[in-house]
């Protein structure tokens, strides 16, 4: 059974994160992902367990932006890297994931935010749209010019 838990940042966890990552980067699927370094790695953080063994995690960092219409400063938090192993998707995982982070910062946030990058767009765009209740603010399109 798949067990969420709030994590430190401790040298076992991250450097388990950091394998993760390179397992992500060797999967190329998305484009400009590079392997964490200790630095990158953020709290908090949540982490998908598999007995012993993490399969996926969340993490990011809280921020703060004044609202141009009325100058009021909101807090934000943004998501930086939410992750899970390709033979464990398709079973809520990062949805439980997303779940609990949220829960956490909820009371201490206006909103949540993330950038993301992915060759495949409509996946990612049900998941934080459909299934964790986002909205669609804005688009950065790349189109690669052949010579």
């Amino acid at each position: 059974m798949i067990e969420i838990k709030k994590v430190n940042l401790t040298d076992d966890v991250s450097e388990r994160l950091i394998e993760l990552s390179k397992i992500w980067v060797e999967e190329d699927c998305s484009t400009g992902m590079v392997v964490n370094t200790k630095d990158n790695l953020k709290e908090p953080c949540y982490a998908a367990y598999d007995k012993d063994e993490i399969i996926g995690y969340i993490f990011g960092h809280y921020y703060q932006k004044e609202n141009k219409k009325d100058k009021r400063i909101e807090e934000y938090f943004d998501v930086d890297e939410l992750y899970v192993l390709k033979e464990y998707r398709s079973q809520r995982i990062g949805n439980k994931l997303f779940k609990a982070l949220e829960e956490e910062v909820s009371e201490k946030v206006d909103y949540i935010t993330l950038v993301t990058s992915t060759k495949d767009y409509q996946k990612i765009l049900k998941f934080y749209i459909e299934d964790m209740g986002m909205s669609f603010h804005n688009a950065y399109l790349t189109k690669k010019i052949e010579k």
